[in-house]
């Protein structure tokens, strides 16, 4: 195998798959190149890649996220090209480029893997994601000038409301403004489960259409839309529910579009580095919230594993392929619905041996079955590289 891991853009992968080409002493090569606008047609980074597979003779091309403009590269040469994406859903427009033969496309959603097969895309496989408990206790430093501390926290994106309501406010029809109104409720009471692409017929696309003007919107548009504005509901009510079980709730955020007074109350904090605070926050934060992107339809996010690789303990809403590893109450906190949330809050706030037994129970299991070495080792046995 001489494998090159193509750096396409700024991922959390990055620095935890060098260290595993590293310490396997495999060979391969990692390149950092520059994100494309269009992930199709670039030709300068076409020719960028291309120059570097000729000269230092890769026979395989590993990419975080699939990238059409690299998969052009391999089939050129004629040589196997590994995706791995933490994303969810892709962000690609359509499915050119994701059914070549040499492609070998891993999503940690098994539910978007399905939606794909369905399309006629069969070379897209399931692969869960994982994480590296070792760099994080490596990279971990004890913050010197900031409180990092908290009885509650969130670690992410507020997400964006806006998107939605620009849509809405588009469109005049009001007979489908209350169409959309009715499924966006309906979603928001339901965790586990993403019924809203199935719910945006051809029907109601062509009237979004032809109400806002805009030609190029599709299903998939709609639906991350929506998942981001029910997302920042989602977020934003537990948080002010979590200030009903406790005063120190914090959110860490590098993006907040909301309203300035929507969060009063919660102490918003700045962003934390991803290998050196973020481990800090998630061991003393005696509950750290994972509410998941709602698109996300059945697999484990990245931020659920790190929690609990950097011994957090965990509270997040129902999600199918995380009840397949992790029990409730003896690993993690699973709620579905606000109520049970702020009860599972009380009582883990107040039960600190409980929490603690979870915590451990919840990293023990990731160690067995989510280390990010193990896991990319089984990514080039599915795609038939011999190491």
């Amino acid at each position: 195998m001489n494998l090159l891991f193509a750096r396409v853009f700024d991922s959390y992968y990055d620095e935890s798959l060098g260290a595993v080409l590293q310490h396997n002493h495999w060979n391969s090569k990692q390149i950092t190149y520059f994100t494309p606008e269009d992930p199709y047609h670039d030709p300068k980074l076409f020719e960028m890649i291309r120059k570097d597979v000729e000269k230092y003779r890769f026979d395989v091309v590993f990419t975080v996220n699939f990238w059409p403009v690299v998969s052009q590269v391999c089939e050129k040469y004629n040589i196997p090209y590994i995706a791995w994406s933490y994303d969810s859903p892709q962000n690609l427009p359509n499915t050119d480029w994701m059914d070549k033969e040499h492609n070998y496309i891993y999503l940690f959603d098994r539910n978007e893997v399905k939606e794909y097969r369905e399309l006629g895309v069969s070379r897209v496989f399931h692969m869960p994601l994982a994480t590296f408990p070792d760099l994080f206790e490596r990279k971990m430093i004890l913050p010197k000038k900031r409180n990092l501390r908290s009885d509650v926290a969130l670690v992410g994106s507020l997400y964006e409301s806006q998107t939605y309501q620009s849509m809405l406010h588009a469109i005049g029809d009001e007979n489908l403004k209350g169409w959309f109104d009715g499924i966006v409720k309906a979603q928001q009471l339901v965790y586990g489960y993403w019924m809203i692409p199935s719910l945006i017929t051809s029907e109601i696309v062509e009237r979004v259409r032809k109400e806002t003007g805009r030609q190029d919107v599709t299903n998939r548009h709609i639906s991350y839309m929506i998942a981001e504005y029910l997302t920042y509901i989602d977020r934003l009510m537990l948080l002010k529910c979590s200030k009903m079980t406790t005063e120190d709730v914090a959110v860490y955020t590098w993006k907040n579009t909301a309203p300035k007074d929507a969060f009063t109350g919660i102490d918003i904090r700045e962003p934390v580095d991803y290998l050196s605070e973020m481990p800090y926050v998630f061991q003393n934060t005696k509950i750290n919230l994972c509410p998941t992107l709602r698109c996300i339809s059945s697999g484990i996010p990245q931020r659920m594993l790190d929690v609990m690789a950097c011994n957090g303990f965990l509270l997040t809403p129902v999600q199918e392929e995380l009840l397949e590893y992790f029990a409730p109450n003896q690993d993690v906190a699973v709620y579905s619905n606000l109520e049970e949330a702020v009860d599972l809050e009380r009582f883990y706030l107040t039960h600190d041996s409980e929490r603690m037994n979870c915590i451990k129970n919840a990293r023990a299991k990731i160690d067995a079955a989510f280390r990010m070495e193990d896991r990319f080792k089984t990514i080039l046995e599915y795609s038939g590289v011999k190491i």
